[in-house]
């Protein structure tokens, strides 16, 4: 008997019946009701069953609305020999109540007969198995497949802070579907999840329990974060270990509020920035990252610059001329001087000049003139990374 009704309720739920929402006329209390009216509830429909009534035209069946707290026609059915009703899109876990009157060939009813049956609960809630953080941004969840064959899908949700609900996030299918890896992610945040299984004719189950699980959190700002000035064509910076950091990216600007760029990423607590120029001023943020890939925030990471030694000065030199040769004199205004180049220009005709350079590491040169001839000497400072001043000492004698 019970598969006959579950198969006569799904045929019902496929074909439905003939619905006229015209009330009914006075009831004539004459007339043959309707025997044995009972429902059978499912969780989003309840069937109605009676017994046929011969020699009349029909029936008429109401549902009682709580809300208006007056009784809705919602069937007129038009064939005595009907036994079954179905009232489809219900809500689970509901009491409905309902009557059911036979009508004659002149449409008037009988007395009705009522009836009332509370639909059945939703599914029963997902059961989460494991939650956890995997890399930088991502948090795996697993749940048991739902006891119920009709669940069809499951929705994801996650509790959004800023607006104070729930968003559906995702949807997996078929039942045995469960497994959820949500991407891009804070680190270091909280998040709030929550499994809604829906079987195949849309019902849905009671939330599962709220799954709690953290992302990764960013490894410590990075301290102690220093930059050379004094080196050549280059710029080391040095900053104190952070710990359980696996490595650490260095990003850099041309000025302390500008965009800083990714420099390079290296497992050392140092960096050394071969510009290859002098004299250039750089500004360096370091951030650590962990085994997971977080990374420490850059905006809160300490600014430090550097720069490459710049060229030494021009030296000053002074000079004694004689009848056949010149002294000169070296001052270096810097106190870099590790030696002098000195570059001579001598002139042998228009536009001709035979040149001859010199160095020398002491305060002094003298070199030998002839007093009927044209001379230019260019004096450069050399420090002891052999860095040369970008502007000589300019001597001219004779002419």
């Amino acid at each position: 008997m019970k598969k006959y009704l579950l198969l006569a309720i799904s045929l019902l739920l496929m074909t439905g019946c003939a619905i006229n929402n015209k009330p009914a006329p006075k009831s004539n209390p004459n007339l043959p009701t309707v025997k044995n009216f009972k429902a059978y509830p499912d969780r989003n429909a309840m069937a109605l069953f009676w017994d046929p009534v011969k020699n009349m035209s029909g029936y008429y069946i109401q549902r009682y609305s709580p809300k208006t707290k007056k009784w809705t026609q919602i069937a007129t059915i038009n064939d005595p020999y009907k036994s079954i009703y179905v009232d489809k899109k219900l809500k689970p876990n509901t009491i409905y109540k309902y009557r059911i009157a036979t009508f004659d060939k002149n449409q008037v009813p009988s007395l009705a007969v009522e009836t009332s049956q509370k639909t059945l609960p939703p599914l029963s809630a997902v059961i989460p198995v494991e939650s956890k953080p995997l890399e930088k941004g991502m948090i795996k969840i697993i749940f048991r497949p739902h006891q119920n064959e009709r669940v069809e899908e499951y929705k994801i949700q996650r509790f959004n802070d800023s607006k104070a609900k729930w968003e559906t996030i995702g949807t997996l299918s078929p039942r045995l579907n469960v497994e959820f890896i949500d991407r891009g992610l804070k680190d270091g945040k909280i998040y709030k999840y929550r499994i809604i299984a829906i079987s195949f004719d849309g019902i849905k189950s009671y939330p599962s329990k709220t799954i709690v699980v953290s992302t990764y959190p960013k490894p410590p700002v990075v301290l102690n974060l220093k930059a050379s000035v004094d080196l050549p064509k280059k710029i080391k910076i040095t900053w104190s270990p952070v710990p359980n950091a696996v490595a650490y990216k260095i990003y850099y600007s041309t000025s302390a509020q500008g965009a800083f760029s990714l420099l390079a990423k290296t497992q050392n607590t140092y960096y050394i920035d071969n510009i290859g120029k002098d004299g250039v001023k750089r500004f360096y943020k370091v951030t650590a990252v962990s085994k997971y890939g977080t990374e420490s925030l850059l905006n809160e990471s300490p600014v430090v610059m550097g720069m490459t030694l710049p060229a030494p000065a021009k030296p000053i030199v002074s000079t004694n001329i004689t009848a056949n040769q010149v002294e000169f004199i070296f001052t270096s205004p810097d106190n870099r001087a590790a030696k002098y180049l000195i570059i001579k220009k001598e002139k042998e005709g228009f536009l001709k000049y035979k040149t001859t350079k010199y160095v020398t590491s002491k305060n002094s040169f003298i070199d030998t003139i002839n007093p009927k001839k044209e001379y230019e000497y260019e004096i450069y400072e050399v420090d002891k990374y052999g860095l040369i001043s970008k502007k000589p000492a300019v001597v001219e004698i004779g002419g």
